[in-house]
């Protein structure tokens, strides 16, 4: 089911108890000389829509921008502020809960997103908000053995063997292998031990891809995805079984007033 295409009749004839609402979110970011820079969205948007049609889930349309500020040196990124970001996903949970349900599962495909969802999975407790958002954080943490056991490269995580091979099996077209003339060169992020800075990622990934993409192919992509699907169907059939996360909810916010 995609929000977009209904009806506000078929809506409203929706179980609001039961029908768990898809959010997915990627980004707009150079993936190397290869992929789309709509990679992350275009990806965890057809991961939303196989997996609705498995357990009926209700789809919003995806969201290519969001907090990709570590590449906004390459041309065509476009990312937002970060507190755009949050409000942009509040506002969204926020009009799905108007409209009576309960239960809202974020898909990110943009592991730069990470930081700010898990900020505005806590903010959701301050400003005691009734629905309940359940985030898919690491998006190939559901698949993390599969991959382990399919990469050909020791270095996977941004437009790299895997994400290259999820490109080449569900968009084919967008994909330009032949730009990659070699693995990726990688610089040196600042080695200060327990430390982390804002220029980590930028003095690493240099080239705006990781790894060899020349080991991809359509067939690790079919496998990969098709696993992925199966698992996040899985996780989709545990959210709506889920009745602790609303009596916890409730018990924290009648103590906390």
């Amino acid at each position: 089911m995609q929000w977009e295409k209904l009806t506000f009749k078929d809506i409203e004839k929706l179980s609001k108890e039961d029908t768990i609402v898809v959010i997915p979110i990627g980004s707009m970011e150079i993936h190397g000389p290869h992929l789309p820079l709509g990679t992350d969205a275009l990806v965890i948007y057809k991961l939303a829509l196989e997996v609705a049609k498995r357990e009926e889930a209700l789809v919003l349309p995806p969201i290519y921008y969001a907090c990709a500020v570590e590449n906004r040196h390459f041309p065509g990124n476009i990312s937002l502020k970060a507190e755009i970001f949050l409000e942009l996903i509040e506002s969204l949970c926020d009009e799905i809960g108007r409209n009576g349900f309960k239960k809202i599962l974020i898909l990110n495909g943009h592991g730069g997103n990470k930081r700010s969802l898990s900020l505005f999975i806590r903010e959701l407790l301050w400003k005691k908000k009734r629905y309940q958002v359940y985030i898919l954080m690491d998006p190939w943490s559901p698949i993390a053995d599969v991959i382990d056991s399919i990469k050909e490269t020791e270095e996977i995580g941004h437009a790299c063997e895997i994400e290259t091979s999820f490109i080449l099996y569900l968009f084919p077209e967008l994909a330009k292998l032949e730009e990659v003339k070699d693995k990726a060169k990688t610089g040196s992020a600042p080695k200060i031990p327990y430390i982390e800075t804002s220029v980590d990622w930028i003095s690493y990934c240099i080239e705006g891809y990781l790894g060899d993409p020349r080991k991809a192919s359509k067939e690790k992509g079919s496998i990969l995805f098709n696993k992925w699907v199966e698992r996040v169907s899985k996780v989709i059939r545990a959210i709506k079984e889920d009745k602790i996360t609303e009596r916890v909810l409730e018990a924290y916010f009648k103590r906390v007033g």
